[in-house]
Order: C-alpha cells, then structure tokens, then sequence
C-alpha cells in the first residue's frame, strides 16, 4: 500500500509561495530574493546589480598591479609551455645523438641503441608531465575567473 501523502511523510504545508495563501510571512514580491524568516537585513537597493568587469591589461600592466586583480600566470603559461618543450626536445635530440655516438663504440653499443630507442619515450613522458603541470595551474586559474564572474553577478 502507499501512501497518499508520500513516501516520507506529508509534504509540507501550502506557504505563500505556490498558492498565494497567507501564513507568517508575507508573499514574494517580484525580483525580491526569496527570504527563509528572520535573518539578516535586506540589501539596499541596487546591491543586486551587475559590477562591470574591470578592464583587461596586458602583461606589463598585470604584473604592475599591487592589488592583483589582473593575474600574469594565465597570460604567459602559453610562453612557459612552448619554451619547455623546446626545452625537452633540445634534451633529447643531445641524448640522441650521444646515443649514436655511443653506439659506434666497440663495448658500450648497446647502451648507445638503448638511449636511441629511449629517446622519443622520454620525450613523451616529459612532455606529458609539464602538460600535467600546465593544466593543474590553468585550471586553478579558470576556477578563480568564473568564481570572480559569480561573484561579479551577485
């Protein structure tokens, strides 16, 4: 059998909201947040309007405020990212190539083909790790602009 008025009990009793009834609290008037009793004091009027945005700047610009409301890692992460894996392949075009020379050698051949077979996987793997570096700081950096959008609506 069920019960009529839910699984969990009755529901709760017709407020002001819905059916326009009356009971402790007066109806919502258009626009107006939604209270829940007595709390805090009502915002003045318009303290629920949108803040314009505040202008973007470039790096110089960002990294001369002191107040840091324009953030300079977001602008050069791109920078960072390509001078590493430059960085990373100039490293491993050396440990190539000293593998090729290693491997003309008479005793120590096969440690100059292992290094050339390890080259492209030690490419991979570091360039995977500064991708991962990258994207974790990024991130947080995307997570502080929408929060600062919300914050901005509110």
């Amino acid at each position: 059998m069920s019960n009529p008025s839910g699984p969990y009990g009755p529901g709760p009793a017709p407020g002001p909201g819905a059916s326009g009834g009356t009971g402790p609290f007066p109806p919502p008037q258009p626009g107006a947040r939604p209270s829940h009793g007595p709390g805090p004091a009502a915002p003045p009027p318009g303290a629920w309007e949108r803040r314009p945005a505040p202008p973007e700047k470039g790096v110089i610009g960002a990294l001369l405020d002191t107040r840091f409301n324009h953030l300079v890692t977001p602008k050069l992460i791109r920078l960072w990212y390509i001078v590493a894996l430059l960085l990373i392949s100039l490293q491993c075009l050396v440990f190539f190539f000293l593998g090729l020379w290693m491997a003309t050698w008479d005793d120590g051949w096969a440690w100059g083909v292992i290094m050339i077979i390890a080259c492209p996987l030690v490419w991979l793997f570091e360039a995977l790790l500064v991708r991962i570096a990258m994207e974790a700081m990024v991130v947080r950096f995307k997570g502080v602009e929408h929060l600062r959008v919300i914050r901005d609506k509110i």
